[in-house]
């Protein structure tokens, strides 16, 4: 008998449209997991991502399948895509597609919110790539990020539609194995998916505690109760990404089942209309102005407090490097008993200071070199207390890989805050960046994270509390404060008197 040849692929890619930083080819080279071509895919032991989900299943069959590895781009979040990097992702899947041969099968890991300027819906565009080598009725399966902006094409290219299910994102690697599982469930002839979805007039940013609490988890413990019926195979919902301002954007409930498309109708429009009802509950909770934050903390028992700036979050897709909360910071340090630790990815900064100068006071600007539409550079004026590599463990697990190279690392100290700039940007709240420098930042008074909701697997088991702070950038929890063009409207919270059902659209 032969063996049953199935094609594994991955682009991952999340486009803030309102980031001032396009994502191009550096940086999809030079970003953990980069570009993989071919049997790279296969030898990469300690990455932690779809493909890893998929390898652990098929790899389980070898005897009935031959796994085909075309490639890997991993550029995480950032501005639109380049029309290079399109081109270049474009040409090597037709070339590995050419080179791969009569193929029974499709896996495709996508983020689903990866966009250029030039083409808003990049997923559909390489899934239509896909289709024109492969035609059809080769099965696809496609898994997505959970904010993927779901698109009706997306759809109509894939057989079966899988998104994650936690934000922090901890069930990647079993996205990929749910995927690869349906997929040979296909090919044996054990099930015929067929599937429906209905969109949902929605624009927020993640909730507070992500789906680990609150009305997001009740939506996505739903989830659970609806593949529990005979015959339904799958079901996602995708809440799509805030700072995307394009033509199909809204929430999405996608149903797939067992060759019964009214059944896949019945519970996306079940769904989307409960979401709908319960609209308010995933709005993001108050914050405060930067000095507010700073005070409020300096007041709060116990320690570490946290003070999270949402608004520039890396793993959003903004710069990282805005300085309105370090501001804040060093004007009201005098007001915290206690040490205060900030990070800053600054290039510049960071090769101005060297070994020798440890023990040194310099003035120096930090800052706003990356973000130049919402920040600008801070003079501040600290000791050199150390200078290191900056290879640290990934504690949060946002990466495919368990280390993360932050480049050259400068501790300073500005009287009772600590300062430590890296000459790379890091993916996620990292203690181990203050560990490096030889800071144990859980006994600290103040953290301050570019956050919105990726302390939770690094620091909220610790947090006596968590201070959101209402700053500028990239990623505000205030969707107000963008001009979108090319959203649907109305839309809700941005039109709050809007009505909406789900049989009008």
């Amino acid at each position: 008998m032969s063996k049953k040849r199935i094609a594994i692929c991955r682009f991952e890619h999340e486009a803030n449209t309102f980031s001032p930083l396009d994502a191009g080819l550096e940086e999809f080279q030079n970003t953990v997991g980069g570009i993989l071509i071919g049997e790279d895919l296969l030898n990469q032991p300690d990455r932690s991502d779809e493909i890893k989900g998929f390898l652990n299943v098929l790899r389980s069959s070898e005897e009935i399948i031959e796994i085909v590895p075309l490639i890997s781009a991993s550029g995480f979040a950032g501005g639109n895509v380049t029309a290079e990097v399109v081109s270049y992702l474009e040409e090597n899947l037709r070339q590995m597609l050419r080179e791969a041969g009569d193929l029974d099968g499709f896996l495709f890991a996508l983020h689903g919110a990866m966009a250029s300027k030039e083409i808003p819906d990049l997923e559909g565009y390489f899934l239509g790539i896909v289709r024109e080598a492969l035609g059809f009725e080769i099965p696809l399966v496609c898994t997505l990020d959970h904010h993927a902006i779901l698109t009706q094409k997306m759809v109509d290219l894939s057989h079966v539609i899988l998104a994650y299910r936690t934000h922090p994102h901890i069930d990647v690697v079993e996205t990929g194995e749910r995927g690869a599982a349906i997929l040979l469930r296909i090919l044996a002839g054990e099930i015929n998916p067929v599937m429906d979805m209905k969109k949902i007039p929605l624009i927020t940013p993640p909730p507070d505690d992500g789906t680990n609490s609150g009305t997001l988890k009740e939506l996505f413990d739903q989830l659970e109760v609806y593949e529990a019926q005979p015959g339904v195979i799958a079901c996602s919902l995708c809440v799509s990404f805030g700072w995307a301002d394009v033509p199909e954007f809204g929430w999405a409930m996608v149903a797939v089942t067992d060759n019964d498309k009214t059944l896949a109708t019945e519970i996306a429009r079940d769904h989307a209309t409960r979401i709908w009802e319960l609209r308010e509950g995933v709005l993001p909770d108050a914050m405060l102005p930067p000095d507010a934050a700073v005070e409020a903390a300096a007041q709060a028992e116990g320690r570490p407090i946290l003070i999270t700036d949402a608004a520039d979050t890396i793993g959003g897709g903004a710069p990282g490097d805005t300085t309105t909360l370090l501001n804040s910071l060093i004007e009201k340090r005098h007001k915290v008993k206690g040490l205060i630790l900030s990070h800053l990815p600054d290039r510049e900064a960071v090769q101005n200071i060297n070994e020798e100068d440890i023990g040194s006071t310099f003035t120096l600007e930090v800052g706003g070199k990356r973000d130049t539409r919402f920040s600008e550079p801070l003079s501040v004026t600290g000791k050199v207390l150390c200078v290191t590599d900056g290879i640290i463990e990934d504690v949060g697990k946002f990466t495919p890989t368990p280390t993360i190279d932050a480049g050259k690392t400068v501790c300073l100290a500005i009287d009772n805050i600590r300062l430590v700039l890296t000459e790379r940007i890091i993916i996620g709240p990292q203690p181990s960046i203050f560990r490096k420098v030889g800071i144990e930042p859980f006994e600290a008074k103040i953290v301050a994270l570019k956050t919105g909701v990726g302390f939770i697997p690094t620091y909220g088991h610790v947090a006596k509390a968590v201070i959101r702070s209402d700053c500028p950038g990239t990623t505000s929890y205030n969707m107000k404060n963008y001009d979108f063009v090319h959203i649907p409207r109305p839309i809700y919270p941005l039109d709050l008197e809007m009505k909406w059902n789900v049989d009008v659209g």
